[in-house]
């Protein structure tokens, strides 16, 4: 079938010709060329913002890749992005019959596809969840499936920092799922598949590869990754200076070396660390919190999500977390409290390295976001913990 999209197929080959060397240079790239045509749905994992385009690179044919919406909705780049390459904008973390009627009439129109089924960069090298609904939707596009990792990726620019690494990325094409095979498998079988295929650890892949990922400040924001100290249990007292990682309130010090281990602490991997202080999380005692914010902090940017390509800002707000409610309390004045009760909070998301989504009940969509130094991913797991949802992050 003829691919309708000219004007994406036309932008789209004219921005990987002058695109494909600095990105591949940046990242050190490399990848064996895949020639399917289309229509087909790349599913890969999730480890830059720059995902998109190393695949580009990869394949031959143009590809409409699935992106968060609040990428869609930022002023001037975001219609510039609508207009030149027609991504399908999803809210994180969620896949509604909009953007699904949105996938589906890209492959009848002949298009390619691409998604990233985690819905999120990992935060501390290991997979986030894949939900298993990703085989329905893929038996209903009913189109090949080329399952594709990026290794690498985590280490040369981590979620939790804005600093990139030099060191370097690898493509690979896992396994091409034909159509008749989609109508064979089962939905479980289907599911196995998916997520064992995409499934890279960072660290497993260093194990082996002992590669060098080098930067002069290897720790700057690693507060909005680590919220926990391991010494002296207290929250939010993590921070990264230089190549150090220390606590406000211990004599903790450990140094993060150039292979994305830290030496000196109780953890030297940041994916364990972090499994710790999500178990520790959980077994806090919360009932002290209803006078007494767990968090307090200032100068927080809040929007409520219009549509997928808007949002309406609302100002400057301090946060304030009690383990029954986040209470954002406006900078300026004719601005009124807002309280947003934390068992009418439906679904949440991180947007880049420390901004923070919240939907709620009433259909709002909050956007909150701060420093790189702020960590959005306390407040989100620390929520998680407290109305006992899984932490996806």
């Amino acid at each position: 079938m003829k691919n309708k999209y000219w004007r994406t197929n036309f932008w789209y080959k004219t921005a990987r010709f002058f695109a494909k060397f600095p990105i591949t240079h940046k990242f050190n790239y490399k990848a064996k060329k895949c020639t399917i045509k289309a229509p087909f749905i790349v599913l890969c994992n999730h480890t830059t913002d720059y995902d998109a385009l190393l695949i580009a690179s990869t394949f031959k044919e143009p590809i409409h890749f699935v992106m968060s919406d609040h990428v869609s909705s930022i002023p001037v780049v975001g219609k510039v992005i609508k207009h030149l390459v027609s991504p399908i904008p999803i809210t994180k973390s969620t896949l509604d019959a909009a953007t699904v009627k949105n996938m589906m009439r890209v492959c009848k129109n002949g298009g390619a596809l691409g998604l990233f089924p985690e819905g999120n960069k990992s935060f501390s090298g290991g997979m986030s969840t894949i939900k298993p609904s990703i085989t329905k939707l893929l038996k209903k596009l009913n189109i090949p499936v080329v399952l594709f990792t990026i290794e690498g990726g985590y280490f040369t620019t981590p979620r939790w920092t804005k600093l990139k690494r030099k060191g370097y990325t690898e493509g690979k094409v896992k396994r091409i799922i034909k159509p008749e095979e989609l109508d064979s498998i089962s939905n479980e079988d289907l599911y196995s598949v998916i997520t064992s295929e995409l499934n890279v650890n960072a660290y497993d892949v260093q194990r082996k590869k002992q590669a060098d990922f080098v930067c002069k400040d290897l720790a700057k924001h690693i507060e909005s990754l680590l919220y926990m100290c391991p010494t002296c249990k207290n929250l939010a007292s993590i921070y990264g200076e230089y190549n150090h990682v220390k606590c406000h309130n211990c004599d903790l010090i450990g140094e993060f070396d150039n292979r994305g281990y830290i030496i000196g602490t109780p953890f030297n991997r940041l994916d364990e660390w972090d499994a710790w202080q999500k178990e520790q999380l959980k077994n806090l005692d919360y009932s002290k919190y209803k006078d007494t914010p767990l968090f307090d902090e200032k100068n927080f940017t809040v929007k409520v999500k219009h549509t997928k390509y808007k949002n309406d800002k609302l100002g400057k707000y301090d946060l304030k977390l009690f383990n029954d409610k986040l209470c954002l309390l406006p900078k300026s004045r004719g601005k009124d409290l807002i309280e947003i009760p934390l068992n009418q909070i439906i679904g949440y998301g991180i947007e880049g390295s420390n901004g923070m989504q919240l939907w709620t009940k009433d259909n709002k969509v909050y956007r909150i976001k701060n420093k790189p130094n702020i960590s959005g991913l306390k407040y989100i797991n620390t929520i998680c913990a407290i109305t006992n949802t899984p932490m996806k992050f």
